[in-house]
């Protein structure tokens, strides 16, 4: 085929093999019947590509309901530990855990997503729905504003238009005008906060990690209202954070 005939969308059987991985993701694992019922695709397309799959040990067949297998945590553990931000973030994260008594997170922007990409814990840290990896909306959690308050005009534009502002709970921002306000205060203070607009009774506390004035990740505390609370939640957390965006700034920019 010339260059001129190669098909310029996606390929359709690629995206069917990749729905079918994002669904064994999304519902724990599940049979074919499922698949098939889900992705409304016959079961005789989902079986075939599940064959693929776990012949090249994508996937694993336990008691007749197909899961994703260790691979994928090849390649995440892969994609993880080649960010440069990782390894300077990583120990100080568990740093921030450590001093603050609560969870601490390293987070990064790709696809105008937010990431969660390393976590530090400490046995009384609050227990939520975020895990290394996963994939979250910018403006519902404070790491994702303080990247977004961040990022170039046309990208910030790009976000709303193409994710939308959805909220998960009712203190999410969803107004595009309150985003923008909230930004723009972001921007002139140098630190988010998230007061239940992720999870009920949760508070958390960003900064943006900056090189050359770009988001390249940011950092955050996490913790129940109860003990996020006054000096704790408005000073001291956002102290630490800063001070340890701080170091790790200057480590991007003269290592």
């Amino acid at each position: 085929m010339h260059d001129s005939q190669e098909p310029r969308g996606p390929v359709e059987t690629d995206k069917t093999v990749l729905r079918i991985i994002q669904a064994l993701k999304d519902e724990d694992g599940a049979t074919v019947a499922e698949l098939a019922d889900r992705l409304n695709m016959a079961k005789s397309t989902i079986h075939r590509h599940l064959t693929t799959l776990e012949q090249s040990m994508y996937v694993v067949k336990r008691e007749g309901e197909y899961e994703l297998g260790y691979k994928f945590l090849d390649f995440g553990r892969y994609v993880q530990t080649r960010s440069e931000i990782y390894d300077l973030a990583e120990p100080r994260v568990q740093e921030l855990a450590t001093e603050t008594g609560e969870a601490a997170w390293c987070v990064v922007e790709q696809h105008n997503y937010a990431v969660y990409l390393c976590q530090g814990k400490t046995p009384q840290a609050v227990q939520t729905h975020a895990r290394i990896g996963k994939w979250e909306y910018l403006h519902t959690i404070a790491a994702g504003k303080a990247i977004l308050a961040h990022l170039p005009d046309e990208q910030i534009d790009d976000v709303i238009e193409t994710v939308g502002l959805p909220a998960r709970t009712p203190s999410t921002i969803t107004d595009r005008d309150e985003l923008e306000a909230e930004l723009e205060r972001i921007r002139n203070e140098g630190i988010a906060f998230n007061d239940g607009e992720t999870v009920r009774d949760v508070r958390a506390v960003a900064v943006p990690i900056l090189q050359n004035g770009y988001p390249v990740g940011a950092l955050s505390v996490t913790g129940p209202k109860n003990r996020l609370i006054g000096d704790k939640y408005r000073e001291d957390i956002p102290n630490a954070l800063l001070g340890t965006a701080n170091e790790i700034e200057l480590r991007l920019t003269y290592s």
